[in-house]
């Protein structure tokens, strides 16, 4: 198994090109927790692929930027939430990323803020019928 990533902006660049390329395995080892990648901390490895699969379809872009994030409630200690602009189109979407600092070293993107990428998934969002 590759380490996780040095910096967290290189475990949320790494999880997007594993989004891109379809390599689920290498997503389920770049999300993880404190105590590891879901590989190892999601025993249940039907609900583990189940969340990838969801992962991975609305977070399909053709391009993406770190940007400035609006101020919301610190993280918890040992984590920093990032904020990605995801491209589809002529559709934007920032989204927060959460990642985590591993005990053994290295960054796993925690948790994804997967609602406010929702009207980049579904181009009718919030568009009138």
């Amino acid at each position: 198994m590759e380490p996780a990533p040095a910096a967290p902006e290189t475990a949320i660049q790494a999880f997007l090109a594993a989004v891109d390329s379809n390599a689920v395995d290498r997503m389920a080892a770049l999300w993880g927790t404190d105590r590891g990648p879901s590989t190892v901390v999601l025993r249940n490895a039907q609900d583990r692929e189940r969340r990838i699969a969801i992962m991975q379809r609305l977070l399909q872009h053709d391009a993406f930027q770190f940007v400035s994030g609006t101020a919301g409630p610190a993280p918890r200690p040992g984590r920093r939430v990032l904020y990605v602009e995801l491209r589809r189109g002529d559709r934007r979407a920032t989204v927060p990323f959460t990642v985590v600092g591993q005990r053994a070293g290295g960054w796993l993107v925690e948790d994804i803020g997967l609602e406010a990428v929702m009207p980049l998934a579904n181009p009718r969002t919030g568009t009138s019928p």
